[in-house]
């Protein structure tokens, strides 16, 4: 196969078809002698740099984080273990405290409400970790138990998370006395690269998530409204069932002096209702510590997903109208002709004498505005390292939903056996009593 031939080859298929000429000369740089190729070999490696091409990756540097004392200890568990009202002045209101314990370092600390949103603030500037609803006011304990459950599952997502582990901030958040963002926080990572990737699957499957997570979050209020509204209907039945139980103690003690059966019936009849009450309280609780906090947390943890691919789409919009704009300026100046004009980039030079640039646009065009080029590479590199920061989040969530999910779960049907089982061992007993009657 003559040299014309493969040069036609080059012209039609990396050329015509706008491939980046430049990228495409440094990949075949190894064998720059077109005439050492073979005629198949060369179509083959001309596939390969298009489906790498196709497939967009890059990789930016960024700076290194330096590890702290908790980065290698894959057990580390930080636990919310209580919470605690403290009066700071005569004039002052009550402060709540969640008191924190970490293992196995034996660090103990105490944090406000506000100290866990200072830290989701100044962490969300570079990751995506589950949102901390604002703080509403109460008297009532359980709304700070509520609070202690939303700030545990939290704390469980941003130490699972490795990267996030590794930073200083976290080990001062469980380890100081007093926790403040005085210093600009930068983003680094452990790795201290950055990846860009653009391709089709990557846009497929955050496209199907947008749609699932769009879809998901009415779902996701409606179950959290319904687990609320049986909670309350459970309530008021074990309501029913303390009064029931008291009605049958009082019937108990008014039979005593009448006659024996009757009043083991009665006593029989407050067993079975004061076990039904307990059991009831029992499910009420599992709720409290299982499936109600878990929904609850869910939503709180898709939201920052929405919001990612947003940006995500922000950026790619920037990309592309900068794109256009620069594609229509280029047009203007190959078809002015004023070379003096292009802003070329030296580099084609070596490559293409200037009658061939003039004379084709496809090389013109990569070749002309070497400033916005790189302008243009900045917003491609930019919105491909969001686009793969969007597909391994959510990924990475998607994953640990489900395992937190059943882990919940699990957790649920292990208690409610429990609670079934001396239910059961009542239901027998009381059964036995009214043989022997």
């Amino acid at each position: 196969m003559s040299l014309q031939q493969k040069q036609n080859l080059l012209v039609k298929e990396i050329i015509e078809k706008g491939y980046n000429i430049e990228a495409f000369q440094k990949s075949i740089d190894q064998r720059h002698d077109l005439e050492q190729w073979d005629y198949d070999q060369l179509i083959e490696f001309v596939k390969q740099f298009q489906d790498q091409q196709n497939d967009y990756v890059y990789i930016l540097k960024c700076n290194k984080t330096i590890p702290n004392a908790i980065s290698q200890i894959q057990d580390v568990k930080a636990t919310v273990v209580g919470y605690e009202k403290i009066q700071k002045g005569i004039f002052k209101n009550t402060s709540i405290y969640f008191q924190i314990e970490t293992k196995p370092t034996n660090w103990v600390v105490k944090r406000t409400y506000d100290d866990f949103i200072l830290l989701k603030t100044t962490l969300n500037k570079y990751f995506t970790v589950p949102n901390i609803p604002n703080q509403r006011k109460s008297p009532v304990d359980f709304t700070f138990i509520k609070q202690l459950r939303h700030l545990q599952m939290f704390l469980n997502f941003i130490i699972a998370d490795s990267e996030i582990r590794n930073l200083t901030i976290i080990q001062e958040f469980l380890s100081t006395e007093q926790f403040t963002i005085n210093q600009q926080f930068n983003y680094s990572n452990m790795n201290g690269e950055v990846n860009v990737r653009i391709n089709q699957s990557i846009a497929n499957f955050i496209k199907q998530s947008d749609y699932f997570l769009t879809n998901i979050s009415p779902i996701q209020k409606k179950a959290y409204k319904l687990i609320k509204q049986l909670m309350k209907q459970m309530q008021q039945k074990n309501q029913t069932l303390i009064q029931l139980t008291d009605v049958y103690k009082e019937l108990f003690r008014e039979s005593k002096a009448q006659n024996t059966r009757l009043k083991d019936c009665y006593k029989n009849l407050n067993d079975l209702f004061e076990s039904s009450q307990k059991l009831e309280s029992n499910q009420i609780k599992i709720f409290n510590e299982t499936i109600y906090p878990q929904q609850r947390f869910q939503y709180h943890q898709t939201q920052p997903l929405k919001e990612l691919i947003i940006l995500r789409d922000k950026s790619l919009n920037s990309y592309q109208e900068f794109s256009q704009q620069l594609k229509q300026k280029k047009e203007k100046l190959f078809q002015m002709g004023e070379v003096i004009k292009w802003d070329l980039d030296e580099s084609f030079l070596d490559h293409f004498k200037i009658d061939q640039i003039k004379s084709n646009p496809k090389i013109a065009f990569q070749c002309m505005c070497q400033n916005e080029n790189a302008q243009q590479l900045q917003l491609k590199n930019q919105y491909g390292a969001l686009n793969q920061k969007a597909y391994q989040t959510i990924d990475q969530i998607i994953n640990y939903t489900s395992l937190q999910i059943k882990e919940y779960l699990e957790k649920m049907l292990k208690l409610m056996t429990s609670s079934f089982q001396q239910y059961q061992t009542v239901m027998i007993e009381i059964s036995n009593n009214l043989i022997e009657m």
